[in-house]
C-alpha cells in the first residue's frame, strides 16, 4: 500500500517501477494469504491442484493491480477509488476461485451464490477504502487504517468464499490426507512471501536512493548559480565562514578577491541578454579553470563575482589576481563579433584588513569600487582611505537617484549660430546638477555616475524628453541638439524611444540633433551605421561630438610623429563611384600637407584611380596597376624619368618595349610631359 502512495507521487519513469513493485509485492500477497489459507483447510476428500489454473490464478492479480491503481490515480476522488477498488476486488475474486478451480476434489462440490456474491462485494468495498486511503496525505494512522483495509478485503473475501463452498461426503468415502501437491504449495507460499519480502526491501532501498539523489540535487541547486554553474552568494556565505574559522586557528591569513565586469551593462544593453548571458558562462569557466588548491570562486549576482585565495605570500596573492585579470580580458566570440568585458578588482585580506567576514566583504567592495572609478588602475588593494571615499561615491549615487526622482536636475542650452550672418541656427542642451551640498557637479562626473549606478539609459532618455519638450516650444525653424551616451544610442529600443518622445512633445523630427562620439561609432560600427540609418529615416540630424578631441582621430595626426598616412584601398573601391569619396581623399592630402605628413593611397588598380591620386596631389600611391606583390625585388618599382616621352614598361632581363595605348597610364599624363619606367 506504501507503493501505492509512491507511485501517486511520482512520473515518468520511475512510475514504471513503482508500478511493476506494486504488482509484484501484492499479486504474491494475495497468491500467497490463499493458498496459506488453503493448506489450513481440511475437506476430508481427496484432491489435487492444477498446475496450469494455479499459475494463471497469480497472473489474475498480477494485472489487475496496476490497472486499479492506475484507475484509482488517474480518474481521482471517491470515483476513481472506486473504479479501481472494483477492478481490485474483482482482481482478488478472479484469483480466489481460480485458484478454488485449481484445487480437484475428488467429491462434489456445492456453491452458494449469495455467499459468493458478499465475498466479491467485501472485497470490492474494502479494495475501495483501501486505495481511497492511500492516496491521502500521510501519516501513522492512515497508513494503519489503508493496511488493515487491505488485508481485511484479501481475507474477508477469501474466508467468505470458502464458506460459499460445500463439499459433499460420500458414506463410502473416507478421510484422505493432503499428498506431496500440497506440501509444493506450501514451499511456493514460503517462496512467495520472500519474494514480497524482497520486494519490501528493494523499495526502501530504491526509495532511500531517490531521496538522497533528489535531497542532493535539491542541495545542489540550492547552493549554485542556475546561469553559470558556479558556488551562489549561500555558498559562498558558507566557505567564508570556514575560511574565517580556519584562519583564526591556523593564524593564516587569506584574501577576498571582488570582481565586476566593467562592460556588462553595455553588452546587455547593445547586444542583448542572451549575448550577456554568454559573457558570464565563459568567464565562469575560465575562473574554474584557473583555481588551485585552496582557491575558490563564486557568482553572487549580476555581473558580479567574487573569489578567496589562501595566502602563502603576496607574490601568490598577486599572481592569482594576475590570472583572473587575463581571463576578464580576453576576447569571447559571440556568433561572429569578438567582446571584452574586462573587470574592475578589489582585494582585501583577513585578517589585516577586517576582523569579520562581513567586514571582509564591505571593504573588497570598496576596493573593488575604487578600481572602477579609477581610469588607469583596475585593480585595488584596500587601504583605510578607501572607506571615507567609497562612502561619498555611494553617497552621491544614491543622491542622483533622489535628484532625478525630485526632478532636481536641469537643462542649460548654449546657443550655436550661423558664423557668417550670426543668425541662431539652434542650441545643444548641457545637463546640469546644483548639489544640495556639493554645489554644481561637472556634467561628466554626472554620467559616471549615472553609469556606476545603472542610470544612464534612464538619464538620457530624461535629457531626451525635457530638451525636446523645450524646443518645440521655440520659435522658428531651430534645432535642440542632445548628446547620447554610447549605452543608449546602441540600445535596441532608442528608435522607438526617439519616435516615442518626438510624438508626444510634438518636435518635428528634423529640429532634433543627436550627437554622438568617435568612440561610440567605434564601439560596435555594425550596429551604430544601423542605428543612424534608422533614426535618419525618421528625419533626425546627426553631429559628431568632440571630434579632434583627447581621443580622436585627427588628435592623434597631431600629437604623434607619424610621417606618412596610408589611405586604405576601401577608398579606392570608392572613389570613383561617391563624389564624397574623392573629396574626402582631397581633403586627406591637404590636411597631411599642412601637417608636413606625406599621402600614400593604397589599392591603386585602374587608369582612372592613378589619374584622380595624381590631381589631388597625393605623393605615393601603391596597388596592382603599379606593381603586383613579388617574392624578390631585382629593381626599382616604378620611377619618374623625365617628360617628353611617351611612357615605356621595362622589365628585368628584357628590352623596352613601348606601350602607347598601356592601360597603365593615361593621355592626361602624357600631355604633362611625365614618364614612368618599371625596371
Amino acid at each position: 500500500m506504501r507503493l501505492v502512495t509512491r507511485i501517486s507521487e511520482t512520473r515518468g519513469g520511475q512510475r514504471i517501477g513503482w508500478y511493476l513493485m506494486a504488482a509484484v509485492a501484492g499479486s504474491t500477497f494475495v497468491w500467497c494469504t490463499h493458498f496459506a489459507s488453503m493448506l489450513a483447510y481440511h475437506s476430508g476428500a481427496g484432491g489435487h491442484l492444477a498446475p496450469i489454473r494455479t499459475a494463471l490464478s497469480l497472473l489474475v492479480i498480477f494485472v489487475a493491480i496496476p490497472c486499479a491503481v492506475g484507475a484509482a490515480i488517474r480518474l481521482r476522488g471517491w470515483g476513481g477509488c472506486l473504479t479501481g477498488g472494483t477492478i481490485l476486488g474483482l482482481g482478488i475474486a478472479g484469483m480466489h476461485y481460480t485458484g478454488m478451480a485449481a484445487y480437484r476434489l475428488d467429491a462434489p462440490v456445492v456453491w452458494n451464490t449469495p455467499l459468493m456474491a458478499l465475498s466479491i462485494g467485501i472485497g470490492i468495498g474494502l479494495s475501495t477504502v483501501a486505495l481511497r486511503l492511500a492516496l491521502q496525505p500521510a501519516g501513522l494512522r492512515r497508513e494503519i487504517e489503508m493496511t488493515l483495509a487491505m488485508a481485511g478485503a484479501v481475507a474477508g473475501l477469501h474466508f467468505t468464499g470458502m464458506a460459499a463452498m460445500h463439499v459433499i461426503m460420500r458414506a463410502h468415502m473416507g478421510a484422505m490426507h493432503d499428498n506431496q501437491q500440497f506440501q509444493m504449495i506450501g514451499f511456493a507460499v514460503l517462496g512467495g512471501s520472500l519474494l514480497t519480502i524482497i520486494t519490501g526491501i528493494a523499495s526502501y532501498v530504491i526509495d532511500g536512493s531517490l531521496r538522497r539523489e533528489s535531497y542532493g540535487e535539491l542541495h545542489r541547486m540550492a547552493m549554485s548559480d542556475a546561469l553559470t554553474g558556479l558556488p551562489n552568494r549561500i555558498s559562498f556565505n558558507e566557505r567564508l565562514a570556514e575560511e574565517v574559522a580556519r584562519s583564526d586557528q591556523r593564524d593564516r591569513p587569506f584574501a577576498m578577491i571582488g570582481i565586476d565586469l566593467n562592460k556588462f551593462k553595455e553588452i546587455n544593453d547593445t547586444r542583448g541578454h542572451a549575448a550577456g548571458d554568454t559573457v558570464l558562462v565563459t568567464l565562469a569557466k575560465r575562473f574554474c579553470a584557473l583555481l588551485g588548491e585552496g582557491e575558490f570562486v563564486a557568482r553572487l549576482g549580476g555581473d558580479e563575482f567574487v573569489a578567496l585565495h589562501r595566502m602563502v605570500d603576496d607574490r601568490e596573492l598577486h599572481g592569482f589576481v594576475k590570472r583572473i585579470q587575463q581571463a576578464l580580458n580576453q576576447p569571447i566570440q559571440i556568433d561572429d563579433y569578438m567582446v571584452t568585458s574586462g573587470g574592475s578588482i578589489g582585494v582585501a585580506v583577513y585578517p589585516i584588513d577586517a576582523s569579520d567576514g562581513e567586514t571582509l566583504i564591505s571593504r573588497a567592495d570598496m576596493a573593488m569600487y575604487r578600481a572602477k572609478s579609477d581610469l588607469h588602475q583596475n585593480v585595488w588593494f584596500y587601504e583605510s582611505s578607501l572607506d571615507q571615499n567609497v562612502r561619498e561615491r555611494r553617497a552621491l549615487c544614491e543622491d542622483l537617484k533622489q535628484a532625478m526622482a525630485k526632478q532636481q536636475l536641469s537643462l542649460h542650452y548654449q546657443v550655436q549660430t550661423v558664423v557668417a550672418t550670426g543668425e541662431v541656427s539652434g542650441y545643444e542642451a548641457l545637463l546640469r546638477w546644483n548639489h544640495p551640498t556639493r554645489g554644481s557637479v561637472p556634467p561628466l562626473e554626472i554620467l559616471e555616475l549615472a553609469d556606476e549606478s545603472g542610470l544612464i539609459i534612464q538619464l538620457g532618455e530624461w535629457v531626451l524628453e525635457h530638451a525636446c519638450q523645450a524646443a518645440a516650444g521655440w520659435e522658428g525653424n531651430i534645432c535642440v541638439a542632445v548628446n547620447m551616451s554610447a549605452s543608449q544610442f546602441l540600445e535596441p529600443r532608442f528608435v522607438e524611444t526617439v519616435r516615442g518622445v518626438l510624438e508626444r512633445t510634438g518636435l518635428p523630427a528634423s529640429r532634433l540633433v543627436i550627437e554622438i562620439t568617435e568612440g561610440t561609432v567605434q564601439r560596435d560600427r555594425t550596429r551604430a551605421l544601423l542605428m543612424a540609418q534608422k533614426l535618419h529615416a525618421l528625419g533626425v540630424r546627426f553631429a559628431l561630438d568632440q571630434f579632434g578631441g583627447e581621443n580622436s582621430v585627427l588628435a592623434a595626426l597631431c600629437d604623434f610623429p607619424f610621417d606618412k598616412i596610408k589611405l586604405d584601398r576601401l577608398v579606392m573601391q570608392q572613389v570613383t563611384t561617391d563624389p564624397r569619396v574623392a573629396e574626402l581623399v582631397r581633403a586627406v592630402t591637404i590636411a597631411g600637407h599642412a601637417l608636413h605628413i606625406s599621402v600614400l593611397v593604397q589599392g591603386i588598380e585602374t587608369g582612372d584611380q592613378l589619374a584622380l591620386v595624381y590631381s589631388e596631389g597625393c605623393d605615393e600611391g601603391q596597388g596592382y596597376l603599379l606593381g603586383a606583390p613579388g617574392q624578390t625585388i631585382t629593381g626599382a618599382a616604378v620611377r619618374h624619368v623625365g617628360g617628353g616621352q611617351t611612357p615605356r614598361l621595362q622589365q628585368a632581363g628584357q628590352k623596352s618595349r613601348r606601350f602607347h595605348s598601356s592601360p597603365y597610364f593615361v593621355p592626361r599624363f602624357e600631355s604633362s610631359g611625365i614618364r614612368y619606367e618599371t625596371v
